[in-house]
């Protein structure tokens, strides 16, 4: 086997752990598959998931400290993802007196990966009831709208997303709102017509986003257009 093909199987390995709870036991095939591509995009892959053990766990500083290094990964999701994360982290714990709706948001995080759905769902309405206003209100939109996307609750997961967007559209997660939300309109809600609507807005609302290129295709496929001509 290759050693490309063993840090594979190793950060495999490290996500059934997760599954299993043995989060730690994770984060140590994580970090050797790291150490054997430090360099490459496949360590970078490997150093992210390291850092969400962290995260799930609630050492926030050293999870940010790891996050922080992979905002410079020359795989653009990636980045994404560790700046998306390492911002929420700073939002969320640098000006509150306490860490605890974090704590519990992280841990809805984790519940999501070992696809225990009820206690997820439990864990945001416990910091909807106990921290009301709190400002992970547009992350817990977003978590909810996946775990109903994950059971198949596509019209529940896309009420959360409008309600991101009318709430939160100008904040860091309206592109991601809005592109998640097309995608249920298109795929899964049988409304064409809302989905071009949406990639459209991408284009002329979020130009500088991630999802631009992949919108625009997109957009243009449901218009009948296999133009290369620009909107």
């Amino acid at each position: 086997m290759s050693d490309r093909n063993v840090a594979l199987t190793k950060i495999k390995l490290g996500d059934f752990l997760v599954v299993k709870n043995q989060v730690w036991d994770a984060a140590i095939y994580y970090m050797q598959a790291e150490k054997a591509f430090k360099y490459d995009e496949l360590g970078d892959k490997a150093k992210f998931k390291a850092a969400k053990i962290y995260y799930y766990t609630g050492e926030f500083d050293y999870a940010r400290s790891q996050l922080n290094v992979l905002k410079g990964s020359t795989s653009k999701l990636i980045a994404n993802d560790a700046m998306y994360l390492s911002n929420l982290i700073n939002d969320n714990t640098i000006i509150d007196t306490t860490f605890k709706p974090m704590e519990m948001f992280a841990r809805t995080d984790l519940l999501l990966q070992q696809k225990k759905f009820a206690e997820a769902f439990a864990t945001l309405d416990s910091i909807d009831s106990e921290y009301p206003g709190h400002s992970l209100q547009d992350d817990i939109l977003m978590k909810r709208s996946q775990l109903n996307k994950k059971i198949g609750q596509f019209q529940e997961s896309a009420q959360d997303l409008e309600k991101l967007i009318e709430n939160h559209g100008d904040d860091i997660l309206g592109d991601d709102a809005h592109f998640k939300l097309a995608e249920l309109y298109e795929h899964h809600l049988n409304n064409e017509d809302r989905a071009r609507e949406l990639y459209q807005k991408i284009l002329t609302d979020y130009s500088g986003s991630l999802y631009v290129v992949e919108a625009r295709k997109r957009f243009r496929k449901l218009r009948g257009d296999s133009t290369t001509e620009e909107l």
